[in-house]
């Protein structure tokens, strides 16, 4: 009985030796990314924007043009006598054109916001990606979304507390913090994947050894300012 109370100690001990030897003796790597500002700065969704710019300048011709249609067949209502067959049938066309009209609108309405949550979900699916092999090339173990940066916005009790709950993060070490680099990162590799998307950069002619250069002026050509607030 005694050597029963005497190995239990013993094996509760080795066991949790064993169970130390087990774990991982390196640090766990976190990072953070600031979510708001890679989707801000990427050319894809920048692309995907100017895509969107375009079907919607599309639709609103098609939309233009029905409406512009719609109202010269109403026009031409008044050129026949109400209650005769050709009011009935021209009431009738007016109708249909109308119903036609309406359906337009809303599968414009319907496609511009499919457009847009594609776009928004395939570059979230890109900057996973991108983030992951990011990660393993610096070893790091986890990516958190830095949710510090975005301030509360000024509302009622309900609504502060509602933002206040939703976050998951109460401090992030700026130094921890690889959007940037995550940044650079996508944009290089789209540009490198879609090369007639990147405006090409202008070269300056040279300046002839024989002419002699103008007379710089005197007045400075002011440089574009950048808005204080969120980069």
């Amino acid at each position: 009985m005694r050597t029963n109370h005497i190995l239990l100690p013993v094996t509760l001990v080795l066991g949790a030796l064993l169970f130390a030897a087990g774990l991982p003796t390196t640090p766990t790597v976190v990072a953070s990314v600031d979510l708001e500002k890679v989707y801000r700065s990427l050319d894809q969704l920048k692309a995907a924007e100017a895509r969107s710019v375009t079907l919607r300048g599309e639709l609103e011709k098609r939309l233009a043009a029905m409406t512009d249609s719609v109202k010269s067949m109403q026009e031409d209502l008044d050129s026949f006598q109400v209650g005769t067959p050709a009011h009935n049938d021209a009431m009738n066309k007016v109708i249909l054109k109308a119903g036609d009209l309406s359906a337009l609108q809303s599968y414009a309405k319907l496609k511009m916001e499919s457009e847009q949550a594609n776009s928004v979900r395939e570059t979230y699916i890109s900057i996973r990606s991108a983030c992951g092999l990011l990660a393993k090339e610096q070893k790091v173990d986890f990516v958190f979304i830095d949710d510090t940066v975005p301030g509360i916005n000024p509302t009622n009790l309900e609504g502060t507390m509602q933002q206040i709950s939703g976050r998951r993060m109460l401090y992030s070490n700026s130094a921890l913090d690889m959007t940037d680099s995550l940044i650079e990162r996508m944009n290089t590799d789209f540009r490198a994947a879609n090369p007639s998307l990147v405006p090409p950069v202008a070269t300056p002619a040279a300046t002839p050894a024989a002419v002699s250069k103008p007379a710089v002026s005197a007045t400075q050509t002011t440089p574009t300012t950048v808005p204080a607030g969120k980069s």
